[in-house]
């Protein structure tokens, strides 16, 4: 019988890291695939690249919108499974997963609903990962103001079609729990760079910040979370970031998340000038941590929040 575990979850890094691609696709090798092996090594050459959704599976996502006026653009990722990125575009076509909902709702006892249509709209259900890439990113545009209802609003997704790329029989579907987080929430675009020894690496990329979950005290309520610099920093050091921000003040506090990212937990902290402008949404960074040299390495971030296209 198929269990379902209740989370919440950060989104990961732009495509699985090898050992967490190999602790996902390893099960289906030994049942459902044809790996040739001898005693002295496992020979890949028959694993084909899979599509799945990045947070999919049984686990309940938990996705925090912004509480604001207007509608929050919020996005799902799309994964490809594989060693390799996307050698060709691949165009993914997503749809509401409801028999599934219906079976892990009874499961549970019936306490979710099915969110309703007039709480979000879904510009495109086909999303495309781009020749050299993992992921793509589908946008679901909510508006916050309909989710003090008292309801627990469920979003099932499932994929459907793949372009021909098998799609995965764990992680081809998915559960995200639709909830009001604070006034931080949403998706920035970020632009700055990391020094590292004088060594510059741009940062040019958009940031979901995520609510972080305040149940018990796990997190202060003036909280969002952020993946640390830029893509390269954050498989190497496994950083996910804090932002909490002085509601009198609008100075920002970084610090590592201890409770997100990969293993390891590199400490971050201020390094100037930290703050957030509620007037334009733009947080301005001045971050840095010591690597593994002892070297300490300094970032500057700038995240503008992203509003909806017209």
């Amino acid at each position: 019988m198929r269990k379902y575990i209740t989370s919440s979850t950060t989104r990961r890094g732009h495509h699985l890291p090898a050992f967490l691609l190999l602790a996902v696709l390893l099960p289906g090798l030994f049942t459902g695939s044809c790996v040739k092996t001898n005693p002295n090594y496992t020979n890949f050459s028959d694993l084909h690249p899979i599509a799945e959704f990045y947070l999919g599976g049984p686990a309940i996502n938990t996705a925090y919108i912004a509480a604001q006026s207007t509608p929050t653009d919020y996005t799902i990722d799309v994964n490809l499974a594989s060693p390799d990125p996307a050698s060709q575009p691949i165009t993914v076509t997503l749809a509401l997963d409801t028999v599934d909902f219906k079976r892990m709702n009874d499961s549970v006892g019936d306490i979710y609903t099915l969110i309703p249509d007039s709480v979000y709209t879904v510009p495109s259900w086909k999303v495309t990962i781009v020749k050299g890439q993992h992921l793509a990113s589908l946008h679901i545009q909510v508006n916050s103001s309909k989710l003090n209802s008292g309801n627990l609003f469920i979003l099932p997704l499932k994929i459907t079609d793949a372009s021909g790329t098998t799609i995965s029989a764990s992680f081809g579907n998915g559960y995200w729990l639709v909830a009001e987080g604070n006034a931080w929430v949403g998706l920035y675009h970020s632009t700055g760079y990391k020094s590292d020894v004088g060594v510059i690496t741009n940062i040019n990329e958009d940031k979901y910040l995520y609510y972080a979950d305040t149940t018990n005290g796990a997190y202060p309520p003036n909280t969002v979370i952020a993946r640390a610099g830029d893509d390269v920093t954050y498989t190497d050091y496994g950083v996910a970031m804090d932002l909490t921000i002085d509601p009198v003040s609008d100075t920002v506090a970084v610090t590592s998340d201890l409770k997100q990212g990969a293993g390891v937990k590199t400490a971050l902290f201020n390094n100037g000038t930290c703050i957030y402008d509620p007037v334009k949404k733009t947080f301005t960074l001045n971050y840095a941590y010591v690597n593994a040299y002892g070297n300490t390495d300094s970032l500057h971030e700038v995240l503008v929040w992203k509003p909806l296209p017209h």
